[in-house]
């Protein structure tokens, strides 16, 4: 069984304890051994002990050999005692984001206690055991405080789940999924929008307890260190709150300039009675009504069925006031603004179209 142990080279935190010349020192001397007890067995009663054929020298000769079979028990030992926790916080070094301040103690501890256990007179002292456990053990009580406190910030709690699920399904968010469907409006903010609020994640039933066995959420994998820093998600989710009133808000006098400009005007009297009283009441109101019926709906397409919707991606745009190089005089930018929105617009009526940045 020792010499099965040997194979593993006591590996402790990623580096094995015993060099090569000090294995094959142990190798040996369990060979030695192991032949010397074998040959022992025959002498199993009294009468066959009397032929005994070893001398009080040769017999003490194999001391050092027991030494060695007791030091590499010790180190099984050791390893078994340390192995885990040492085992755990190497992959919660990997967990948590490059440069934490809890790594870098972490790093430094481990090369401390490293370069200790690599001393055969300190690993075998009983304070070095109970002062590693004791480093060890902190160190994981620290990590479990880091991470518990990261994994709180970017996951959403039983409220704020309840409020996510609101949210999905909010009347303000059906009014926007039903005007998405004119031509006319910016369907990449609903988009965005629903990305954003998707991407936060729920996760509340994480304990220490759970934390106490693995580094890592067993519920939502959550690794800081993957995923890219953002707000708290509880803040996320009040901004998203906030962002849904200011789309409805801002689709809504999207639409009242379109209906009151001179060029669909005209358009508001070739509707039939009912559809043209919905148009109406909308513009008077300067509000949407609260059920955006299909005849609405129908209504505001056919009216502004004249309008040529033009999408303008930032990145796009970006391209091209760049085209040419950086800095430019103030001359040079509107110009190549200008040729941007001609190239946009070439072929169409201008007056009837209508940029809208996606």
């Amino acid at each position: 069984m020792a010499k099965q142990a040997l194979q593993s080279k006591f590996v402790f935190w990623g580096k094995s304890i015993l060099d090569d010349s000090t294995l094959s020192i142990h190798h040996l001397s369990l060979d030695r051994l192991k032949d010397f007890l074998e040959s022992l067995q025959a002498f199993n009663s009294p009468g066959k002990l009397k032929n005994f054929r070893y001398d009080a020298s040769e017999v003490t000769s194999h001391r050092d050999e027991l030494n060695s079979l007791a030091e590499i028990k010790s180190l099984e030992e050791l390893v078994v005692d340390l192995g885990s926790t040492a085992s755990y916080l190497s992959t919660a070094e990997a967990v948590l984001p490059a440069g934490h301040e809890w790594t870098d103690k972490m790093r430094r501890a481990r090369d401390e206690i490293s370069a200790q256990i690599g001393d055969r007179a300190k690993r075998n002292s009983t304070a070095f055991r109970q002062q590693t456990q004791r480093k060890l053990a902190d160190l994981k009580k620290a990590y479990l405080i880091v991470y518990l406190a990261m994994h709180a910030k970017a996951r959403l709690g039983v409220n704020e789940d309840k409020r996510k699920a609101a949210l999905t399904k909010d009347h303000r968010q059906e009014i926007l999924k039903r005007l998405v469907t004119i031509d006319l409006m910016p369907r990449q903010q609903l988009i965005v929008f629903q990305e954003k609020l998707n991407k936060l994640q729920s996760c509340f039933a994480l304990t220490e307890k759970e934390m106490e066995a693995s580094p890592v959420c067993p519920h939502c994998n959550f690794k800081p260190g993957a995923e890219p820093p953002t707000a708290p998600a509880a803040t996320t989710l009040d901004a998203l709150d906030g962002d849904l009133d200011k789309l409805v808000e801002n689709w809504t006098q999207t639409l009242l300039a379109n209906l009151e400009d001179p060029t669909t005007k005209d358009n508001l009297s070739l509707l039939k009675p009912e559809p043209g009283k919905l148009v109406d009441g909308f513009i008077k109101k300067r509000t949407l009504p609260d059920d955006i019926s299909q005849d609405f709906i129908h209504a505001l397409q056919e009216v502004l069925s004249g309008l040529t919707k033009v999408s303008v991606k930032i990145a796009e745009q970006r391209d091209a006031l760049l085209s040419g190089g950086s800095p430019a005089t103030p001359a040079e930018m509107r110009k190549r603004f200008e040729e941007y929105l001609d190239q946009l617009t070439k072929g169409k009526e201008p007056g009837k179209v209508r940029i809208v940045l996606e």
